[in-house]
C-alpha cells in the first residue's frame, strides 16, 4: 500500500505541477496581451495627449503675464472704485445734511415770516382798519346830520312836496 500511496502522490503532484504551468502559461499570455496594450496606450498618448499638454504648457506660460497684467489692472480697479464709492457716499452724507439743515432754516423762515405777517396783519388792524371804521363812522355821521339838516330845511319850506328820492 505504500506504493499505491506513493504514486497516488505523484500523481497529484504532478497534476498541481500541470495545472500551476497552465495558469502561468494564462498569466503570462494574459501579460503580454496587457503588455502590447499599454504599448498601444503609450504609443497614442506620445502622438495625441503630448502634443496637446505641450501647447497647453506653452499657452499658459504666454498668457500667465497676460493674466497677472489682468489681475493686477482688477486689484487697483477694485481699489479705485472703493475709493470713488467712499467720495460719493462723503459726498452724499455732507449734501444730506446740508440739504437737512436748509429745510430747518427754511422751516424757521417760514414760521417767522408766518409770525411776522400775523403781526403785521394785528398792527394794521390796530392802526389802519380800527381808525379807518372810525373814520367812516364819523364820515356817516356826518353825512346823516347833513342829510337831517337838509332834509330839516327842505321839510320846512314845502312840506307838501315829497323829497326827489323818493319820486318814481
Amino acid at each position: 500500500m505504500d506504493e499505491k500511496l506513493l504514486i497516488a502522490f505523484i500523481a497529484v503532484t504532478a497534476a498541481a505541477v500541470v495545472l500551476q504551468t497552465m495558469i502561468l502559461a494564462g498569466m503570462y499570455a494574459s501579460t503580454r496581451k496587457m503588455g502590447k496594450r499599454m504599448d498601444a496606450l503609450s504609443t497614442r498618448m506620445n502622438d495625441q495627449v503630448l502634443p496637446l499638454v505641450e501647447k497647453v504648457r506653452g499657452m499658459v506660460d504666454e498668457s500667465a503675464p497676460k493674466v497677472q497684467i489682468v489681475v493686477h489692472n482688477l486689484a487697483e480697479t477694485s481699489t479705485l472704485v472703493r475709493t470713488q464709492a467712499r467720495q460719493i457716499d462723503e459726498a452724499l452724507t455732507e449734501i444730506v445734511g446740508i440739504a437737512r439743515k436748509q429745510a430747518g432754516n427754511a422751516g424757521l423762515l417760514a414760521q417767522r415770516t408766518i409770525q411776522r405777517l400775523d403781526a403785521t396783519a394785528e398792527t394794521v388792524q390796530h392802526t389802519v382798519t380800527s381808525p379807518m371804521r372810525h373814520l367812516t363812522a364819523l364820515v356817516e355821521g356826518v353825512a346823516v346830520g347833513v342829510g337831517e339838516l337838509v332834509s330839516g330845511r327842505k321839510g320846512r319850506r314845502t312840506k307838501t312836496e315829497p323829497p326827489d328820492d323818493m319820486f318814481v
